[in-house]
């Protein structure tokens, strides 16, 4: 019995589970009105600093709630410098672009001029198939209709898109050849590693002047969804017949 005790509530009398309820009730509505006085912004999205106070925030509340010795006082003391903390950087971030700057981060551009702008990528630590598979899950078809791509300090990925789609680089996973011969646009191929587009008779034996590749397939045009989903059943049976 005296082991099974100790397993249950270590060198802390039975009465401490009932205290601990206590100090959780209080923390908890302390972190609640703390974290509502943050205001919406830190509720929306976490950026490097949001993550930061998170992190300091569970690390505050752990040790009066598992220690019987450890007092709440010094916990709702860390909780409202916490609270202080955020409000004057948010101030500072405010009238100084500098300080939000070097506290949370600018966009990185991932698209420039329906091409993937490389040399941002590495900045970024976002890799092309990774940017890729942003680009899908916003529903772009090809890196022609997108102007410009941005990587936002919250993680994630804004749009500014063509009115007229251009020529682009396909996206999708890869379909049958015939209906890459349906979407394809004539005498336009993009290189496959960076999406630059070029207008030529046939493929470029040149390299990319961008991203110095030579992997230049025929450049896509958008299509909706019905199109897309509809002609390549239509394809799959008639190569299957």
């Amino acid at each position: 019995m005296e082991r099974l005790n100790r397993w249950l509530m270590g060198e802390a009398p039975w009465s401490f589970a009932a205290e601990v309820m206590l100090r959780f009730v209080v923390i908890y509505l302390v972190l609640l009105l703390v974290l509502r006085l943050m205001g919406r912004r830190f509720a929306g999205q976490l950026s490097i600093i949001d993550l930061a106070i998170m992190v300091m925030l569970g690390a505050a509340i752990g040790a009066p709630l598992q220690t019987p010795d450890k007092g709440i006082l010094t916990t709702l003391l860390l909780l409202i410098t916490l609270l202080g903390c955020f409000r004057l950087l948010s101030l500072c971030s405010f009238y100084y672009r500098r300080v939000e700057t070097l506290t949370q981060g600018d966009a990185t551009p991932l698209v420039m001029d329906g091409r993937l702008a490389l040399e941002h990528l590495q900045h970024a630590e976002l890799s092309r198939h990774r940017a890729f598979s942003e680009l899908r899950a916003m529903g772009v078809q090809h890196l022609g209709e997108v102007r410009r791509a941005w990587l936002e300090p919250s993680g994630q990925v804004s749009l500014l898109l063509y009115r007229q789609p251009r020529a682009g680089l396909w996206l999708l996973p890869e379909q049958s050849k015939t209906f890459t011969q349906r979407i394809a646009v004539d005498y336009c191929f993009a290189c496959g590693h960076c999406g630059y587009v070029v207008n030529a008779q046939c493929p470029p034996e040149d390299h990319c002047e961008h991203c110095g590749r030579q992997q230049w397939q025929p450049a896509v045009k958008r299509l909706g969804i019905d199109k897309i989903y509809g002609a390549h059943e239509e394809d799959q049976r008639r190569e299957a017949g």
